[in-house]
């Protein structure tokens, strides 16, 4: 009877980590910075189970229920929502590749793709640098440990076996519309120095028709964009980090 007692805790304790593994390791693997695809799987996956581990102590688990149908459905509830978490950061965070896209088409460097950094997709040049940028001042800040918060916190917001499916999906539509409004934002100027550019260059060439336009254009547009990009990065990267950590902490309040 002893020992049966000893494996009904084990296994009880497994179904736990597996639990706490469902929200927190799925939230881990989609996190910027800790599942971008240029990390191996495996450590992503170690990473994963590490931090679930860590943060077991505090989660408020469930006790596992007995009938399968009920623990395969708390276990597909509790990936939800870890992919909720990780999808919405993502979801901010395609902002630097949306505006990095926008400026290297005003810019003249729309056909400059490099390796995607948060994924296997293909981006432009300043889309892979403002990413890149935008991951790296996310752990100089110690945004990260709002991550990390942000998750251990979603058991009060969203607590085991309690999924509003149609809150999330709206929060993550939200967060859509949040991308695109900061990359139009962000891109604004950029599209205002393009079109006076554009204007200067067709007067001139009303003027002088005999002038290439093309070939004073092309490297004037290249050094104005490269020029504004300078000047605009710091506030760019602070308006993403600072929009990041206001949803994070939302998470966590």
């Amino acid at each position: 009877m002893e020992g049966i007692a000893i494996s009904d805790t084990v296994t009880a304790w497994i179904l736990l980590a597996a639990l706490a593994f469902a929200r927190v390791g799925t939230a881990v693997l989609m996190l910027p910075g800790f599942g971008d695809a240029q990390i191996p799987a495996r450590i992503r996956i170690a990473f994963g189970l590490v931090m679930t581990l860590a943060l077991m102590p505090a989660l408020p688990l469930p006790a596992p229920p007995g009938q399968i149908t009920a623990l395969a459905l708390l276990f597909a509830g509790e990936i939800l929502v870890g992919a909720f978490i990780g999808t919405g950061t993502r979801v901010l965070l395609a902002a630097m590749h949306l505006l990095g896209a926008q400026i290297g088409m005003v810019a003249g460097l729309s056909n400059a793709f490099a390796p995607g950094v948060s994924n296997t997709e293909s981006a432009t040049v300043l889309g892979s640098l403002l990413t890149v940028a935008a991951v790296a001042l996310i752990f100089v800040s110690d945004l990260h440990h709002v991550m990390i918060s942000a998750i251990l916190r979603s058991y009060a917001i969203l607590p085991p076996a309690h999924l509003p499916v149609g809150d999330m999906a709206d929060q993550i539509a939200r967060l859509g519309a949040s991308a695109f409004r900061i990359s139009a934002a962000l891109a604004a100027p950029f599209l205002v120095v393009s079109v006076l550019l554009n204007l200067g260059l067709g007067l001139a060439n009303r003027v002088m028709p005999g002038m290439q336009v093309f070939f004073v254009a092309a490297p004037g547009m290249i050094l104005a964009g490269f020029a504004l990009l300078a000047l605009a990065v710091p506030a760019t990267l602070d308006v993403m980090v600072e929009t990041l950590a206001d949803w994070l902490l939302g998470l966590t309040r």
